[in-house]
């Protein structure tokens, strides 16, 4: 076929239809649209580069997962920026931007680029900074009062909860934003963050009370969450208490939260006891809950596991489940997996299961709890032979369990490397409805063309860890894998 006259074809349909056709191919694919021509390249530059990472330092020595960092950070950061300075149309690109601040301290000459492009980026929808300390470069008040009087279109916006961030609340009243998150960062002195908040408590509800009417989403430390005043948790829909020190005011959440559709709760500590028992007392509290997220360490009770298995089951509207524990076998999870299985309208599950047996009576329990109405799996199964009553049996199939559930389009599993129960291939095989296949911090997109499949390339570490709903394309995937750590120094 004459190449010309194919292209001419092509470009005889509106962008807009091309625009449908790129949404439904995978991000390798979009990536080769670049050289094709003019009208792909502008099609694909548009999806490709709505979301930026701006790196600063390294965030692999930060976690201490290497010792020595990428060479290239540098170059590329600095070629970034003198991209957005210089060119209008590329800048107006980006609607997401993450900044991955984990250097000490940044040269005058880094910081003012970097203000200076955020002011060309008009059309910033969502603004995320990311580190791990307060030794770490936080965004200064010039950069952050660019960010309010230039990208009016801004709706969301996470900041490192830290003393130079809440200095700056007074520009960040002005953004129109409807989701906002502090994320805790270590200190210099251990418990500084928290007496900060202290400081601050005044200039938080000021902030707040300036997004009244606006703000749905919060995620934040406990702390902060129960600084909120009242008016404002009765307006959120999406809520996230992270870093849990104490849910002692959990009633008032139940009593104000009217509107919740989405509850995350991480307690990374002391058992969650008067989580549970706030939970036993009211299971018919927030009745338009569709995501519920649980994650806790090991050490919870049965009664505790009960109260939250009656909490699921009165939840009609129930769509997403996430439940993290890293230490209950399925017996003592009868509860909580006969609620599961009840819920006729999940679509999106996510569990932790021990097991001090592995048999196909194990599998038989699991096939028959999850709903065959899910599109999204995050299954995490926690075994060793060293550490079992006896012997797993040999040869349990597995793959049965992904292979009956005709809708899953992601799944990820967290198994034992050494003795894995599914194989990528079987399981992109066996479940044709898949787009998207991971174990642990290993993520792979599924193309299918004329019945046959690929595996692409691996999400890059940095990808993984900086996740986005932009990197999975779906709200509901995103959400099943936030907040579980999937690298580690095994991964390097």
């Amino acid at each position: 076929m004459n190449i010309d006259v194919e292209t001419r074809w092509t470009e005889r349909l509106p962008p807009e239809v091309w625009q449908i056709v790129l949404h439904f191919t995978s991000s390798e694919t979009i990536r080769d649209c670049l050289g094709v021509s003019r009208l792909f390249h502008d099609i694909a530059a548009r999806k490709i580069f709505s979301s930026l990472r701006i790196r600063f330092g390294s965030w692999e020595v930060a976690y201490e997962l290497t010792d020595k960092p990428p060479e290239d950070n540098e170059c590329r950061t600095c070629c970034v920026l003198l991209r957005i300075l210089t060119d209008p149309v590329f800048a107006s690109y980006v609607k997401h931007l993450d900044i991955l601040a984990f250097a000490d301290k940044l040269a005058p000459f880094e910081m003012c680029s970097l203000t200076k492009a955020i002011g060309a980026m008009y059309n910033l929808r969502t603004f995320r900074w990311h580190t791990v300390s307060g030794t770490f470069t936080m965004p200064s008040n010039e950069l952050l009062g660019t960010l309010a009087s230039t990208c009016g279109r801004l709706r969301g916006c996470s900041l490192p909860f830290s003393i130079q961030c809440l200095d700056a609340l007074r520009s960040l009243k002005r953004l129109p934003v409807t989701n906002f998150s502090m994320e805790l960062v270590h200190p210099d002195t251990p418990g500084a963050e928290f007496e900060s908040l202290d400081a601050y408590r005044t200039s938080l509800a000021s902030l707040f009370e300036a997004y009244q009417g606006s703000l749905t989403w919060l995620s934040a430390p406990s702390q902060v969450i129960w600084g909120c005043p009242v008016y404002i948790m009765q307006g959120l829909t999406h809520l996230s208490i992270h870093h849990v020190e104490h849910l002692s005011n959990i009633t008032l959440l139940f009593r104000h939260c009217i509107r919740l559709e989405s509850l995350d709760i991480q307690y990374p500590d002391e058992p969650p006891t008067t989580l549970f028992a706030a939970l036993a007392a009211n299971p018919a509290a927030l009745p338009h809950l569709t995501h519920l997220k649980i994650r806790l360490h090991p050490g919870i009770n049965q009664s505790g596991l009960d109260a939250l298995a009656a909490f699921i089951r009165s939840k009609k509207n129930l769509r997403c489940l996430d439940f993290s524990d890293r230490g209950s076998t399925i017996p003592e999870l009868a509860s909580m997996l006969s609620a599961i299985e009840s819920s006729s309208g999940l679509e999106v599950l996510g569990i932790d299961v021990y097991f001090d047996t592995l048999g196909l009576n194990d599998l038989a329990i699991l096939r028959r709890t999850i709903p065959k109405t899910v599109t999204a799996l995050r299954l995490r199964l926690l075994y060793s032979p060293f550490d079992m009553d006896e012997p797993p049996e040999e040869n349990i199939p597995w793959i049965e369990l992904w292979a009956g559930l005709p809708r899953l389009a992601f799944a990820h599993v967290e198994d034992n490397e050494a003795d894995p129960t599914v194989w990528y291939d079987d399981l992109a095989e066996a479940v044709k409805s898949l787009k998207l296949l991971a174990r642990r911090a290993s993520f792979h997109e599924v193309e299918r063309i004329d019945g046959n499949f690929t595996l692409g390339d691996s999400w890059s570490h940095t990808k993984v860890q900086f996740r986005t709903v932009e990197d999975f394309g779906c709200e509901d995937w995103e959400w099943l894998m936030r907040g579980h750590v999937l690298l580690d120094d095994l991964d390097y």
